[in-house]
Order: structure tokens, then sequence, then C-alpha cells
């Protein structure tokens, strides 16, 4: 598990308990050297300004955050219910090996990794 790996991982987390509706948190950028752009999505019952906030605190440094109703079509790969909470983290844009990274944290975290979701 690498530490960036760790790190958008440790960003995206909280947004499992945070819609009353399905919600999605896109996060875009640059982190250690490396283009980022993830996708988080719950269907837990959050309203959404908690939702938007939560999802806009993690976008700092040189990330973007934007709330959407969905994630993005054509992710390269999901990581569905790590540590047991009910999100799903959809990965796009990513090297072979930060992908292989990802995965191994996914599933360190319990989390089921799925190929082209």
């Amino acid at each position: 598990m690498t530490l960036k790996s760790v790190f958008i991982a440790a960003a995206l987390l909280p947004l499992a308990g945070a819609a009353w509706a399905d919600n999605a948190c896109l996060i875009e950028g640059q982190v250690y050297g490396e283009t980022i752009k993830d996708c988080s999505q719950t269907s837990l019952p959050i309203p959404a300004g908690d939702y938007a906030e939560q999802c806009n605190s993690n976008a700092n440094g040189p990330l973007k955050a934007t709330v959407l109703k969905a994630c993005p079509a054509k992710a390269q790969a999901a990581c569905i219910n790590p540590f047991g909470q009910k999100v799903t983290t959809y990965y796009y844009s990513r090297g072979p090996q930060a992908l292989a990274d990802t995965k191994k944290s996914c599933v360190a975290q319990q989390g089921k990794w799925v190929d082209n979701p």
C-alpha cells in the first residue's frame, strides 16, 4: 500500500458516513506527481448540505472536489464497501502500478475490488 493510496482512501472514506439521495464526490487533481480522478458514491441518508461540505473539505491543496448525483461512467475499477462502510469509490486515469497499489489497499481495507465496473 503506497502513501498515495492511503491518502486518497483516507480523504474519501469520511464520505461514507455523510445524502438523502445518492451522492457522489469527484476528486480531481495532482497528488505526488500523479493525476488523480477518483469518485466516491453513497446512498446513505445524509443531508445534501452536509455531504457537500464533507466533499469540499477533501479538496485541499491541488485537489478539486465536485458534488454529483452519481459518479461518471467508464471507471477503470471500483472498491466497494471498504472498512464495511456503505460506499463505493471509483478510480479513473490510473497507471498500471497505481491501479495495482490501489487494489491492494482496497483488499487490505476489506473492500471488494471490481475491474471495469
